[in-house]
């Protein structure tokens, strides 16, 4: 997928593309600067194609970037017969959690003493985020080095092709080239978009992974639940299991039908694994994990360092996968389990800064109505006796209608602004014209207010709180960029 159907994040900071040096060695930082420049110059945010549009072309194009990497060995096979990858490869996609259940995989398969890449996107404030081992991002000058291999063959491909590859092509080949040269024992990667036309789907995989099904992305993927399950269904490989943790009927549908008629052993949620958790009294939960149908682990407990009964329905659809992995010879033990989970940050994923006076930040990138639906539900029972600020921003291509209607009743004061890195936010002015004004003074909410910066607004909101209150970012990954060093400098901890 191109990188305009993702939220991809280049210059949170609102800096200029840089500029390319003449010539400089790996280590020198024009010589970084000239590698994202060589990236970022393939992005067109206005560019998003319609559905399907081009798209055969498209992965006919990654998987030649790929064997002209020579990399060949871990493509799919175009036939229907399956390929297994030359190491263990997961594959995830969803509307909301894949980027967490991603990471939750590579931290249990690391705790296990296997050297892991996880590749996930979009980054919040560097690109060498997007490619981790064991938990580390990938270094600037290792980064040099890929983007200097890969110049070459994307150049000859610019003159043989009938499109350029793009930014997000690349940076997927950057990823598993890295992972490929560090010598990782294992891969996880997490789809940018969709999943059957998604640039990650040329792979062959281990194990794929549905976190969840949503309204999300609908230019490209389809306006109705079942147009897009089957979008994200589309990574599914023959004779390769899935796990599922799609819940809405038209979503479980879709998915069921295409592992059954493709004969794959499919794990659903609710059916063959589940889990409970309890909240711990500072935050996370204690994680309880049920399999109910071989190879799945009977039961395993676990403390999970993340908040949200969504991160541990997450927990659970990431250890059925390492389930599945110990069953194809990738052996992963409780203990591994629990030191994964238990150990575990994500940065902007409901991530807790303690502030002055004893007020709690909470940062999100939650960015569609199912997933601010889950910080909400989050946020109501940990945040019950503390006023709440919300600095709420968002891109055009989102539903900023639902997912205001949901914050406004959590909030005593709203703040509207944008991010100012990218151009895609929406105007704070029309954001405000979706709040209905009879709100104001009802179900707690005292006071709207428009900023168009986004740190005066977070400085506003922390100003708004009164000792003991908490202020909530959210909206979008191009504001969790632009305010997260912000919250850093604030915090006490």
């Amino acid at each position: 997928m191109t990188s305009s159907a993702n939220e991809s994040t280049p210059f949170t900071n609102g800096s200029t593309r840089p500029d390319s040096p003449q010539a400089a060695s790996p280590g020198d930082p024009s010589a970084h600067q000239a590698s994202l420049r060589f990236l970022y110059d393939r992005i067109n945010y206005e560019g998003a194609p319609s559905q399907g549009a081009n798209y055969p072309f498209r992965l006919r194009r990654m998987r030649d970037l790929i064997r002209r990497l020579g990399l060949e060995a871990y493509l799919a096979s175009d036939s229907s017969s399956s390929t297994p990858p030359p190491k263990p490869l997961v594959h995830i996609a969803g509307t909301k959690g894949k980027g967490s259940t991603a990471s939750m995989v590579a931290a249990m398969l690391s705790a296990a003493g296997y050297r892991t890449g996880l590749y996930t996107s979009p980054h919040l404030t560097a690109l060498e985020e997007r490619f981790r081992i064991d938990s580390l991002p990938c270094r600037q000058v290792d980064l040099v080095q890929l983007v200097d291999r890969i110049r070459s063959v994307a150049t000859a491909m610019d003159c043989d092709s009938e499109l350029a590859p793009t930014f997000f092509e690349l940076t997927t080949a950057i990823a598993v080239l890295h992972f490929h040269l560090q010598s990782c024992d294992a891969i996880v990667l997490e789809t940018g978009l969709g999943g059957r036309l998604d640039s990650t789907n040329v792979f062959a995989s281990s194990v794929t992974a549905i976190t969840s099904i949503g309204l999300d992305h609908q230019h490209v993927l389809g306006n109705t639940i079942a147009e897009i399950a089957s979008e994200k269904a589309g990574i599914m490989k023959p004779s390769v299991p899935v796990v599922s943790a799609v819940s809405r009927p038209e979503a479980v549908q879709t998915v069921h039908r295409k592992a059954a008629g493709m004969d794959l052993p499919l794990f659903q949620y609710g059916r063959d694994f589940d889990c409970d958790a309890t909240p711990r009294p500072d935050w996370g939960s204690q994680f309880q994990y049920r399999g109910r149908t071989p190879p799945l682990r009977p039961n395993h407990q676990a403390p999970l360092a993340l908040e949200g009964d969504h991160q541990a329905n997450n927990a659970a659809v990431a250890v059925a996968i390492v389930d599945l992995l110990n069953a194809q010879g990738l052996p992963v033990s409780n203990d591994a389990v629990s030191r994964g989970l238990g150990n575990l940050t994500c940065e902007a994923r409901i991530e807790r800064f303690t502030l002055r006076q004893d007020v709690v930040a909470i940062l999100d990138a939650a960015h569609n109505p199912d997933s601010i639906d889950a910080l909400v539900q989050t946020l109501k029972p940990r945040l019950a006796t503390r006023p709440i600020t919300v600095v709420f921003a968002t891109s055009r291509d989102k539903d900023a209608q639902t997912m205001l209607d949901w914050l406004s009743p959590l909030a005593t004061h709203l703040i509207l602004t944008r991010y100012v890195g990218n151009p895609r936010y929406r105007e704070p002015s029309k954001l405000r014209a979706m709040v209905d004004e009879s709100r104001i003074g009802k179900s707690g909410l005292e006071s709207i207010t428009v900023l168009e910066d986004p740190i005066e607004a977070c400085e506003v909101g922390l100003a708004k709180a009164t000792p003991g209150g908490a202020v909530v970012i959210c909206g979008s990954f191009f504001l969790a960029a632009e305010t997260r060093s912000w919250l850093q400098g604030k915090s006490k901890s």
